[in-house]
């Protein structure tokens, strides 16, 4: 399978976009990924949460932050947003994504605790400099211009605020995927993930050099975490503001 090419119109995604994102999410089911994967890749999603969780933290207790405007772009099932509300005392907890049955979900999840809204990571319905912490997690990979949604994230967010991003180290995952598989141990180890996230789901394939070319000049870089670890950057967390 080779990722259909699709443009934005009006910088907004189009109807085919759309059919093609709602099929292919009843396809790769988000809950089973996060809760039924191998330890390990549940280990890592779960050092990503905590890695989000401890960045805003980190950056309240910086700035004297209290009840701060947080939202995500693409809150999937409501996973980031969960972790969030069980770690963070916020009011102000907003997710945003294009899925209504993703948001169901979510609703399920995460009950009054986030406000959530049907709509898109490129034109998010936030005035300019209201937000705290805009996250946007495992997902620019799937959008048709990530410099379109870094420019919506730099946007909304505050003079002092911060955005948080994650990226799939796609090249180095599909190395470790072939080395799986030459040894037989794929489907055992990753039943439930396609061999190739980048000829199903994923339009853009990343690693850091890759996606730093898609960083605006007027979005600064601050840090970047190797996830699990340093000298295994299966999954790269930027903050940039």
């Amino acid at each position: 399978m080779t990722t259909p090419q699709f443009k934005l119109e009006n910088f907004k995604p189009g109807k085919d976009f759309i059919q093609w994102n709602e099929s292919m999410s009843h396809k790769q089911d988000i809950d089973l990924y996060y809760e039924g994967s191998h330890p390990f890749i549940r280990h890592v999603e779960k050092q990503r949460l905590h890695i989000i969780t401890d960045l805003i933290k980190n950056h309240m207790v910086k700035n004297n932050l209290t009840n701060p405007v947080i939202v995500e772009a693409g809150c999937g099932t409501g996973h980031v947003l969960e972790e969030i509300a069980d770690t963070i005392h916020t009011k102000n907890l907003i997710g945003i994504d294009p899925l209504q049955w993703w948001l169901d979900k979510a609703e399920l999840r995460l009950g009054n605790r986030a406000k959530l809204i049907k709509g898109f990571a490129e034109d998010m319905p936030f005035e300019n400099k209201s937000v705290d912490f805009a996250i946007c997690t495992e997902v620019i990979e799937h959008v048709i211009d990530p410099k379109v949604v870094l420019k919506e994230l730099k946007r909304i967010i505050k003079d002092d605020g911060l955005i948080i991003i994650s990226i799939p180290n796609e090249k180095l995952i599909n190395k470790l995927k072939d080395i799986a598989d030459f040894f037989k141990l794929y489907k055992k180890l990753f039943s439930n993930i396609p061999k190739r996230n980048d000829d199903e789901w994923h339009i853009h394939s990343f690693d850091l050099e890759s996606f730093k070319e898609c960083i605006p000049e007027n979005v600064k870089v601050h840090a970047v975490k190797n996830l699990p670890y340093v000298f295994l950057p299966l999954r790269y967390v930027l903050t940039m503001s």
